[in-house]
């Protein structure tokens, strides 16, 4: 049997409006994030050595603003399901897990039979 969690929505409330707001925020953010990361350089100066030559720095931080962010997204059950409604798994190139578990289909502990070649139509 499949248990379904019943969310109660009162639409004209204060602070369900609040709530929608910060979550678009934190997507949005999200979404600005994944830009800064795309257009972001790999490596930064960091001076020289004693011979003269460039020492390279790797950018992480842009990749770190990235999985915060995810991160973010993923602990808050309302982003989760705002990205869920409007069918997007990705901000990006990041995957988001929390929503790919909630877009998976239910087959009650089967695994899916469009991703084993073992289920068809001669099989028992």
């Amino acid at each position: 049997m499949t248990e379904r969690k019943i969310t109660v929505i009162d639409g004209g409330s204060a602070e369900y409006w609040r709530q929608r707001t910060e979550r678009f925020r934190l997507i949005h953010e999200a979404e600005h994030t994944a830009q800064r990361l795309a257009d972001a350089p790999m490596y930064l100066h960091g001076g020289y050595d004693e011979d003269g030559d460039v020492i390279a720095i790797e950018n992480l931080s842009p990749h770190d603003d990235m999985e915060d962010a995810i991160r973010a997204i993923e602990a808050n059950e309302t982003a989760v399901s705002i990205l869920v409604a409007q069918g997007r798994s990705k901000i990006g190139n990041c995957e988001i897990r929390a929503v790919l578990i909630a877009m998976a289909p239910d087959y009650d502990g089967i695994e899916d039979p469009e991703r084993n070649p073992l289920w068809g139509p001669d099989t028992d």
